[in-house]
């Protein structure tokens, strides 16, 4: 089997696994009992999902370009990216990251969530090299003073 195929599988797997915890994340009502059973099942989700990180990070940081391996890559980060991002905001709304005992494992989610938000970039750059262009000529426009903040623009 290719490496494509075979870092496929995997994601794919820490994916399905992923998916699971998001099930039991999603399940965990309000009040005393969320307390307990939220950090577990958040910790049962950042497993896969920091699996699945590591696996993405390390094509990025290859020497060798895939782009087969890395279409394959976004295409199946893409959902996970989205289900931490519905679990972050649903536990925020809910004010989990208020309460000590839930903050600490939706804290180590945020993070990881970042970084996947981060590696999600580096695929994309990976997939479209105009992209590092345009991102060059912005970051030199913004170091000249040429931008303006956003909330000026009316």
């Amino acid at each position: 089997m290719a490496t494509s195929g075979i870092i496929g599988e995997e994601i794919d797997k820490q994916g399905a696994l992923a998916s699971a915890a998001l099930q039991n994340i999603s399940g965990v009502g309000a009040g005393t009992s969320a307390r307990h059973l939220l950090p577990r099942a958040v910790l049962d989700m950042l497993g896969p999902y920091s699996a699945a990180l590591y696996i993405a990070e390390r094509v990025v940081q290859s020497d060798v370009f895939d782009v087969e391996l890395v279409q394959i890559l976004h295409s199946k980060l893409l959902p996970l990216e989205r289900m931490a991002d519905d679990v972050l905001a649903a536990t925020k709304q809910r004010g989990y990251f208020d309460d000590p005992d839930t903050a600490e494992p939706l804290r180590w989610l945020e993070t990881c969530n970042e970084q996947v938000k981060d590696c999600m970039v580096a695929l994309e750059s990976m997939l479209d090299p105009q992209l590092d262009d345009l991102m060059a000529a912005a970051i030199e426009e913004h170091q000249r003073g040429e931008t303006v903040p956003l909330d000026s623009i009316r």
